[in-house]
């Protein structure tokens, strides 16, 4: 477990749920807050260049280190200070310890 006072953010949790427009099989994504105030640290992990039909567009990431919680790959992180969103693409479970995930910002 991580100490509190290295765990400086507080962040938002939501889940992807997969529902489907009443009376049609057009499927609609929404999302379930999991959790909210959940203490963590980010860490910048530099800025990849992905590129699409329109050229290069830089994407920021970060790794995200917190204690035991419910996060998996596709969960919504949003980060309290200032509102901005973030994708979890990679998280980690260390023996029960503390987690680490890789964040892309959302666009």
């Amino acid at each position: 477990m991580i100490e509190k006072r290295l765990l400086t953010e507080s962040i938002t949790i939501r889940k992807p749920v997969q529902r489907f427009v009443v009376g049609t099989k057009q499927p609609v994504f929404d999302y379930e807050v999991i959790a909210t105030g959940v203490k963590s640290r980010f860490n910048p992990g530099g800025t990849a260049s992905s590129r699409n039909v329109l050229g290069q567009t830089p994407k920021r990431s970060f790794r995200l280190f917190l204690n035991q919680t419910e996060l998996k790959a596709n969960y919504e992180v949003i980060r309290e200070s200032d509102n901005e969103t973030f994708v979890a693409t990679d998280v980690k479970n260390f023996w029960g310890h503390h987690m680490e995930a890789v964040l892309e910002e959302k666009r």
